[in-house]
């Protein structure tokens, strides 16, 4: 279990500096995007608007997959803590396991319509739409193992 929350813990760490490289290019491109349309010697580029919308999509669902990892992404709490440390255990072993079949579905769903955008190519930068696609089971993948990370510790946890 701890080579494999090491493992984790160093994918986590690439993600969050790819994620900052996508959101930095991001930052650049919509700049540049507004810049170009006040200083009339800059040449307006129509590519960088679809590509800004690409990475986007990048930075929301790798930013899923973190928010998972790091335990940040929106939780809502619908019952209370119990004093019995028993239904506070099978509860957060529902929740896990809804989540974790939700994050499946976006693997297994994802990873379809991925499929059908292989043949797709975008209008302006005429770069194929499974690079755009391919972020949704990629998610998929990413919050299952982190949600299978977080199961095998808290099932750890609460046998203890």
């Amino acid at each position: 279990m701890k080579l494999l929350s090491k493992i984790l813990g160093i994918l986590h760490k690439f993600l969050v500096t790819f994620q900052a490289v996508l959101l930095g290019a991001l930052l650049l491109m919509v700049s540049y995007q507004i810049i170009s349309r006040w200083v009339p010697f800059l040449p307006r580029i129509l590519w960088t608007e679809e590509i800004s919308r690409f990475l986007l999509v990048w930075v929301i669902f790798l930013g899923a997959g973190i928010g998972i990892k790091e335990g940040t992404h929106f939780v809502l709490d619908l019952l209370a803590y119990s004093k019995s440390k028993i239904f506070n255990l099978v509860w957060d072993l529902f929740v896990l396991a809804l989540n974790l079949g939700f994050t499946m579905m976006f693997l297994i769903r994802g990873y379809k319509y991925a499929a059908v955008l292989l043949w797709d190519v975008s209008d302006i930068a005429q770069i194929s739409m499974l690079w755009v696609g391919i972020s949704i089971p990629i998610f998929g993948a990413l919050g299952t193992v982190f949600y299978l990370e977080i199961l095998a510790k808290r099932i750890a946890k609460g046998v203890k």
